[in-house]
């Protein structure tokens, strides 16, 4: 079973998002894409028997294009495999690069509910910076 991340779910006119800090990086990338699928299928259904490697790389080399680039490719995988995803582990880090080992299971209508259906991840009202030893991530997805 996938784990559910720490985050707080923005309310945002027609849109939703989410909002929240981890110790690194690394660590702010992956819980932002345990959330983004939390919201649109509870984790707790999710097993791990699906894999594939996800690599995405951004123009510009910094972190919000990384970030958008990067839960933007979730979403492509999670429409053409018709998968949930729940487990991010990056394995390569770059300032304009990730790869990461990501797990779910095929969408079975009998077994996972999908709350939300998330269309996009957007660049409005978008944040994710260091700040005081933590990075914080703000994002806001098109439903």
């Amino acid at each position: 079973m996938a784990v559910r991340p720490e985050y707080r779910e923005i309310e945002h006119t027609a849109d939703v998002g989410v909002e929240l800090d981890a110790s690194d990086l690394k660590s702010a990338l992956e819980s932002s894409a345990a959330a983004m699928f939390d919201m649109i299928c509870d984790l707790g259904a999710v097993g791990d028997d699906w894999r594939t490697v996800v690599s995405v790389e951004s123009r510009g080399g910094d972190e919000q294009n990384l970030l958008v680039r990067w839960l933007t490719e979730l979403l492509y995988v999670h429409e053409t495999e018709q998968v949930i995803l729940g487990g991010f582990s990056i394995t390569k880090l770059e300032a304009d690069r990730i790869t990461a080992d990501v797990t779910g299971t095929k969408i079975d209508p009998a077994r996972h509910s999908v709350r939300l259906e998330i269309k996009a991840v957007t660049y409005h009202d978008l944040m994710i910076r260091e700040t005081r030893g933590r990075w914080v991530v703000r994002v806001i997805f098109d439903t």
